[in-house]
C-alpha cells in the first residue's frame, strides 16, 4: 500500500502523456518475456498514459535469414539488407512478431492495434546510399533512412483509446519497403507525437560506464555526459545506434528518454512510476528526475510537425 502511495504523484504527472515503448528483439524473444513486457504496457495505458509501442527483430530476423540460406551481417551495429534479408524481415516483424506481440497485449486487458511502419503513409524511407563506417564504405542495401512521419494514422487510434503496435519496415514512397532502424523509428515517432518520454527496454541495465560491467550502470546522464562516453569507447555496437535515436528524441523535442533492461519483470514501471527507477535517464542537460533512468546520445535531428516530419 505504501508503494501505491509513493507512485501516486508519478501516475498523476503522466496521465494524458504520450509514451513511446520501444521493445528489441531480445525483450520479446520468448513467449514469457513478451507477457511480462504486455503486462506493463497494460499497467501503463491503464494509469491514464497514451502508449505507443514500437518493436525491432533483430535475433528473429537473423533466424529467419539463416533458414533462408544467408548468413546475416551488421556493421556498426545496422543490418546490411539484402533481398533475402528483408524477406526475413517482413517475415519475422510485421508477419510473426506483430501479431503475437498484439495477441499478448490484448490478453492483458489492452487494446493493442498491430501497425507496420508502411501503413497509410506513416513512415517514408530514402534509401541509404553507401556510407562510410569502421569497416570502410558499405552499401547497407535496402536500408532506409526515415525522410517523413505522418502521425495522423497513430494518433487516430490513439484518440479512440488504443495501443499501435508499430514495427519495421517503412515505405519507400514507390511501393516498395525499406529497412529502417527500429530504435530510430521510436525516435521519430516519438518526436512527430510530441511525446513527453521514449522508452527504450534492451538487453543492458541501461547505460554502462563500462560495457563488460553490469554494476557500473549510470543512472541519469545529459546528452554532453553522452557525448563523452562515446568518445571514451563505452558506447559499442548497437548502442551507438541506440545513443543516436537518443539524441534525435531529445533535440526533436521530446522532454526524456530512458534506458532500461527488458528482462526484468518490473522494471518500466519502476522506472515510471518510482523516484529511484531502475535504469538510465538521459536528458539534454544535467538532471536528477524523479522517474528514474535511461540511454543517450549520437546523430540525426528530427523536427517535428502537424502531419509530417522531414529527417533528413
Amino acid at each position: 500500500m505504501t508503494d501505491l502511495f509513493r507512485a501516486a504523484p508519478h501516475v498523476r504527472l503522466h496521465r494524458g502523456k504520450t509514451f513511446v515503448l520501444k521493445a528489441g528483439g531480445g525483450t520479446i524473444a520468448k513467449p514469457a518475456s513478451m507477457r511480462q513486457f504486455a503486462r506493463q504496457v497494460a499497467v501503463v495505458h491503464a494509469l491514464g498514459a497514451r502508449v505507443v509501442v514500437v518493436h525491432g527483430g533483430g535475433p528473429q530476423t537473423d533466424a529467419l535469414q539463416r533458414l533462408l540460406g544467408e548468413e546475416p551481417r551488421m556493421v556498426d551495429g545496422r543490418r546490411v539488407t539484402t533481398a533475402t534479408a528483408m524477406r526475413a524481415l517482413r517475415m519475422a516483424t510485421a508477419g510473426e512478431l506483430s501479431g503475437e506481440l498484439v495477441a499478448a497485449l490484448v490478453a492483458e486487458g489492452a487494446p493493442a492495434i498491430g501497425v507496420c511502419g508502411a501503413s497509410a503513409g506513416l513512415l517514408v524511407a530514402k534509401r541509404r546510399a553507401p556510407t562510410r563506417t569502421s569497416e570502410g564504405v558499405v552499401d547497407f542495401g535496402e536500408v532506409g533512412d526515415i525522410h517523413s512521419v505522418d502521425p495522423r494514422p497513430l494518433l487516430a487510434l490513439i484518440d479512440q483509446g488504443g495501443i499501435p503496435v508499430v514495427c519495421p519496415p517503412a515505405g519507400d514512397g514507390a511501393g516498395g519497403f525499406l529497412n529502417v532502424n527500429a530504435d530510430l523509428t521510436a525516435a521519430a515517432l516519438a518526436v512527430a507525437l510530441g511525446a513527453a518520454k521514449l522508452v527504450m527496454l534492451t538487453g543492458a541495465p541501461g547505460i554502462l560506464s563500462n560495457p563488460n560491467d553490469p554494476a557500473s550502470l549510470l543512472s541519469a546522464l545529459s546528452l554532453a555526459e553522452l557525448d563523452s562516453l562515446e568518445e571514451a569507447g563505452a558506447l559499442k555496437g548497437g548502442m551507438r545506434v541506440k545513443s543516436a535515436a537518443i539524441r534525435a528524441a531529445l533535440y526533436g523535442g521530446v522532454g526524456r528518454v530512458h534506458v532500461v533492461s527488458g528482462g526484468d519483470e518490473h522494471s518500466l514501471l519502476q522506472e515510471l512510476y518510482t523516484n529511484k527507477g531502475a535504469g538510465t535517464l538521459v536528458t539534454r542537460e544535467p538532471e536528477r528526475a524523479p522517474e528514474g533512468a535511461v540511454e543517450a546520445l549520437e546523430q540525426v535531428v528530427l523536427e517535428p510537425a502537424p502531419k509530417g516530419v522531414a529527417v533528413s
